[in-house]
């Protein structure tokens, strides 16, 4: 008797729901299908679907690797052709850039690189930069090193790489160069063999080739007083948005400021952005970008940024 009440109420059950699902058109059963949870992954599942996403995140190896000395980044600023390339860091860990000189690239990473030439090129020149940054070649262990000493602008260690020949000329430009007081008539050329340690005379005038080995020292002596005092013109660079660009005399150790500087370069064009005007600056340590406000110093009537003997002041183009 029980097992006939079950089975007529099963009947009763099922013919309730045929006629529901008829008339509803379908709906109860999404109805049904929403209500029912998707089922979850496992463990292992939700694993490999990390790995997997890992593996192929595009260049995420390649951007999150730290910049050191000697890599050479690739840098693609979208729609610049002439601002894409590969650019070396030097040894003291900078690159140089077009329109923004030398910018301190080692120790971070490609995409903090990317976010401040990204910053510096639309604070003065592009609107709305994109910029790609990527390590084009790993820099390699530099076994050899070569001393270079005195009269130089970065004095200190050269590395380079022992199948890689190194020669005075690049030895004295990768330290930066000779000063305005170094002589390049007078530099020396210390080499040890084997318990010895001999002295040669060296000039950088004239085309010979002088092979450096590992351990070498160069010395760059000073220009005596009177020749420097007599022959040197000390001079500071004016370019981009003026009307006579060149190279402006600095007269008996007199201070020069900047408005002075760009008055005797013609003054401003009519596109000049004199609120941006950049000065850069060979130091010890490598080149200072300095950013001066001209328009605020004029209106102002403020103490006028004085200039350097060598620095190079770049007034960009407005972007409006």
């Amino acid at each position: 008797m029980t097992e006939r009440l079950i089975s007529g109420a099963s009947i009763r059950i099922s013919l309730f729901l045929f006629f529901a699902i008829a008339f509803s058109g379908g709906g109860l059963l999404q109805a049904l299908a929403q209500d029912t949870p998707p089922p979850q992954a496992t463990p292992v599942e939700q694993g490999q679907e990390a790995v997997a996403l890992r593996r192929t995140s595009p260049g995420e190896v390649r951007e999150n690797l730290q910049l050191k000395t000697g890599d050479i980044v690739s840098i693609n600023i979208f729609g610049e052709a002439s601002l894409t390339g590969a650019f070396p860091v030097g040894p003291g860990g900078d690159i140089v850039f077009p329109l923004l000189g030398s910018i301190p690239a080692a120790g971070i990473t490609t995409i903090q690189l990317g976010e401040k030439i990204k910053g510096l090129l639309e604070s003065d020149y592009i609107r709305s930069a994109q910029v790609a940054v990527a390590i084009a070649e790993e820099a390699k262990l530099a076994p050899n090193t070569i001393t270079v000493i005195g009269q130089v602008m970065r004095p200190g260690q050269v590395a380079f790489e022992k199948d890689v020949p190194m020669d005075l000329f690049t030895a004295i430009s990768t330290a930066g160069g000779i000063t305005e007081r170094g002589d390049r008539r007078r530099i020396e050329l210390k080499r040890r063999e084997n318990e010895d340690l001999r002295t040669q005379n060296l000039t950088l005038d004239g085309d010979r080739v002088v092979k450096l080995r590992d351990k070498d020292t160069i010395i760059v002596h000073a220009l005596p007083e009177k020749i420097i005092a007599e022959k040197i013109i000390q001079t500071v660079t004016v370019i981009g948005e003026v009307r006579t660009p060149g190279q402006v005399s600095l007269k008996d150790d007199q201070p020069l400021d900047i408005i002075t500087a760009i008055a005797m370069s013609g003054g401003f064009t009519d596109v000049a952005r004199p609120s941006k005007v950049i000065v850069r600056r060979n130091t010890e340590s490598g080149v200072q970008s300095i950013e001066v406000n001209v328009s605020k110093m004029q209106k102002d009537n403020s103490q006028p940024f004085l200039l350097q003997p060598n620095d190079t002041v770049t007034v960009p183009q407005s972007v409006f």
